[in-house]
């Protein structure tokens, strides 16, 4: 701040101050409204993006002077020294856009600084993976000869496979049709029992528990195996049906396996079972003054989780953000509303700025963890709903209510 600058501020405000007691009893009249010039200064100083100047040096202490500026334009018009409050807020007006000036200055020379950083990381990480690339070229380029001449050879030993089996099979044909029909048919249809049993396995999800998923597999290939013979040797009937039978005998173990897991997973699942076992949860987490029943979920109160007046976390507090992103992540179905309060103490608007801060960096905390941004709505209430009357500081608080989104 320049040194006349200086002197002026100092004189305006002690010209306010000194003068308010004779203005008042003077005029004896109600305040003029509110210049554009101060309306347009509240409205900047309440908006939340307001709030977060105050964490970034340099522009702090013109947010801080922006603020004095506007305590004095809003007294000069309770004194009905109009023209001297629209001075105050325009000069808090500038001061307010050069906090906003000196902020964007120090994000841009943060994010110069990373970038710079990051390609000094980056350039020898480029280096050694343009030599692996090329080893990896190499190496691909003599695998793909390798795998040209393995095919080769395995084409040339199936044309001689299928010229022998086509010599045994025309020389049994004559005394074997009849014979070789019923087995196909007969094979064709535990071939059906298997695929039947199969499908009764996945309907229990056989495939995916751990306890059945290896049976599962194995029939799986059983029958897999048992296709392939058919295809390749039609007349290895009894091979066949043993792997077919076999096939059909640990499908149904996988589904008997499974079964049992299924419904009790089916039932967990439900609705009321997956609220009641949140509620409880979150009790034991955050304890029974702390967690209150809500319609079809729970409302979790965390208690003097922010610096007072500020959008901070205090310290400490991670282990409480922690087990509630845990929560959050196992019970995905429930939609989360996040409440944002402050104690009574300070500027009701400045307060009502800062709830709706401390819901949004709850919300971007839990977003980090994976929460999914659409599950999220937030909302501040500022000073108007205090909770706690013997301790205010446990009023710096959030409110999370988790709702099943399915009722």
């Amino acid at each position: 701040m320049s040194g006349s600058f200086k002197n002026r501020f100092g004189k305006m405000i002690a010209l306010g101050a000194a003068g308010a007691a004779s203005v008042v009893l003077a005029t004896g009249c109600s305040p003029s409204p509110k210049s554009d010039e101060l309306v347009e200064l509240e409205r900047m100083l309440q908006d939340p993006a307001a709030q977060e100047l105050r964490e970034i040096p340099n522009a702090a202490r013109y947010h801080q002077e922006a603020r004095q500026l506007r305590r004095v334009a809003e007294e000069a018009r309770e004194e009905r020294r109009d023209e001297l409050s629209r001075e105050y807020a325009i000069l808090g007006t500038l001061r307010y856009r050069t906090a906003v000036a000196v902020a964007s200055q120090f994000e841009a020379a943060e994010r110069l600084k990373a970038a710079n950083a990051k390609i000094e990381e980056v350039n020898p990480d480029l280096r050694a993976t343009n030599e692996s690339r090329n080893a990896l070229a190499r190496e691909i380029q003599q695998l793909d000869s390798d795998i040209r001449a393995a095919v080769r050879e395995q084409e040339a030993r199936r044309r001689a496979d299928a010229s022998r089996r086509e010599s045994t099979f025309e020389a049994a044909q004559s005394t074997s049709t009849d014979t070789t029909s019923e087995n196909l048919q007969q094979v064709n249809a535990r071939i059906q029992a298997a695929e039947a049993a199969r499908a009764a396995a996945l309907e229990y999800k056989a495939d995916e528990y751990e306890r059945s998923r290896a049976v599962f597999n194995r029939a799986e290939s059983q029958l897999s195996n048992a296709r392939s013979l058919l295809q390749s040797q039609p007349g290895a009937a009894g091979t066949i049906l043993q792997q077919v039978n076999f096939a059909v005998q640990l499908f149904e173990e996988a589904e008997s396996t499974a079964r049992p897991i299924h419904e009790e997973m089916v039932e967990k699942m439900r609705p009321e079972n997956r609220i009641s076992v949140l509620r409880q949860k979150a009790r034991d987490n955050f304890g029974g003054p702390y967690t209150e029943e809500e319609y079809q979920g729970i409302r979790i109160v965390m208690a003097r989780m922010f610096v007072p007046q500020e959008a901070n976390f205090r310290p400490n507090t991670d282990a409480m953000l922690d087990v509630l992103a845990r929560l959050t992540n196992e019970y995905g179905e429930f939609s989360i509303q996040i409440e944002g309060y402050t104690q009574r103490r300070g500027n009701v608007t400045e307060n009502l700025a800062t709830s709706q801060l401390r819901a949004h960096r709850v919300r971007d905390f839990l977003v980090e963890r994976g929460v999914d941004t659409s599950r999220i709505s937030t909302e501040g209430f500022g000073q108007e709903r205090v909770r706690f009357s013997d301790d205010a500081e446990n009023n710096d608080r959030v409110e999370i209510i988790l709702r099943h989104s399915g009722n």
